[in-house]
């Protein structure tokens, strides 16, 4: 027996993942009057942001990022905390009483009869349409360092790191330095120096930009120049950003920049906070590590350094390992390849949310919000990718409305 909604009937459509992304899903779905259920393995809707460390802030604002129809309130200011986000989202399930299971493990989705069977810790159903939103954080990736396994201090991944006390008192190193390895290193710095400032591990640099370029935020210049001629609104934000979003070089001697010409392997980061640290001491920024040893760590310039606690920031992987007899053709950065399996009559025109600037743009085209279905397996969707423009937060929203307006396509028809 299978999952049931809230009425006891079977669900025509079984959303798997109630994060942000499946729980948008799953309120497009309502909205359009489609039977659906969303479920989780988790004890808790948006269970990734439920225990994330405190400090985190949204790198997204809040004109953009909030779910459909609901704002933020004023007193949380642009930038949001995660501990606010989550309220955010469990408030939206409960206003909406969005179709939510928790605690219910998928063991496997199959190919069935122009469906899929899926197997859950509450049994096996049949479904013609099933949505995958198990999010881009929810399987930490390690990437593969020499001697990794002989470290003897306290080995971390980002995603189990909750509290700088965890680390108090000792020399950490964290490896990468995307928003969360940046954070994580800014936060147990201050905690640990001056004694022993935390060491930010960089491979390629990290490209940091001004949070507020000429007192607004890249969000609100997006706003400002919302009715401008596409043209004329692109010019417009590539001269805020070249002329007025860097900072001067000599406040980033310290850290390590991409060359001119060469793209970060981490994304951009918006304000000054790790520039204060390096300049307070807290943060001292070094080379990639070359190779682990129990008590030190071989930089790639080199040099070793005493390492009693190593923070990896090296990412997270599609979690998706519950897929069987299901061939993933993968995109240029990792996920399942998607297409259309028919040509939905649909007017995505009179969708709320139309793409990351609108249709028909540059990173729409290079994203394709409009193709949300995996590649070869009609009826087997998949939301919750991030792609540049307005941000991830509201680009879920944009993929979760598309679905949902295919899958309506796809049941009518």
């Amino acid at each position: 027996m299978g999952v049931k909604t809230a009425d006891g009937n079977q669900p025509t459509v079984l959303v798997i993942g109630a994060g942000t992304a499946g729980i948008v899903t799953g309120y497009f779905l309502q909205q359009r009057g489609i039977a659906y259920q969303i479920i989780d393995q988790a004890q808790t809707v948006g269970a990734t942001w439920a225990g994330l460390y405190p400090s985190l802030k949204l790198n997204t604002s809040r004109y953009f990022s909030h779910l459909p129809g609901k704002r933020f309130p004023r007193s949380w200011g642009i930038f949001p905390t995660a501990k606010q986000y989550h309220q955010h989202v469990s408030d939206f399930v409960a206003e909406h009483r969005l179709n939510v299971r928790l605690g219910v493990c998928v063991h496997s989705v199959t190919p069935e009869n122009v469906g899929y069977r899926v197997e859950t810790s509450e049994g096996s159903a049949w479904y013609p349409v099933v949505v995958l939103a198990t999010g881009r954080f929810s399987n930490p990736y390690t990437a593969p360092i020499p001697g990794l396994d002989t470290f003897a201090g306290i080995k971390l991944h980002a995603h189990d790191y909750t509290h700088p006390d965890q680390l108090a008192g000792l020399q950490v190193m964290v490896v990468g330095s995307g928003p969360s390895g940046m954070d994580i290193a800014i936060e147990t710095g201050a905690h640990n120096a001056p004694a022993k400032p935390t060491l930010l591990a960089m491979r390629t640099g990290i490209t940091l930009k001004r949070r507020y370029p000429l007192g607004i935020s890249k969000h609100g210049w997006m706003l400002l120049t919302d009715r401008l001629p596409n043209g004329l609104r692109r010019r417009v934000l590539d001269w805020v950003e070249d002329h007025f979003s860097d900072y001067p070089p000599q406040r980033l001697a310290q850290i390590k920049t991409p060359p001119p010409g060469q793209a970060s392997s981490a994304a951009s980061t918006r304000g000054p906070e790790l520039i204060e640290a390096v300049e307070r001491g807290d943060v001292i920024c070094v080379d990639a590590p070359a190779h682990i040893h129990p008590h030190h760590i071989t930089l790639a310039d080199g040099r070793d350094v005493p390492v009693e606690a190593l923070v990896v920031a090296t990412g997270y992987r599609p979690a998706l390992g519950f897929l069987r007899g299901i061939t993933i053709t993968p995109d240029d950065q990792g996920w399942p390849a998607r297409f259309n399996s028919r040509p939905y009559p649909i007017d995505y025109r009179r969708l709320a949310y139309r793409g990351t600037y609108a249709i028909g743009t540059d990173i729409d085209a290079q994203f394709k919000p409009l193709l949300r279905e995996v590649d070869s397996h009609a009826g087997l969707f998949h939301v919750g990718l991030y792609y540049k423009g307005r941000g991830t937060l509201y680009n879920i929203n944009v993929e979760a409305e598309v679905a949902a307006a295919q899958i309506a396509a796809l049941l009518g028809g």
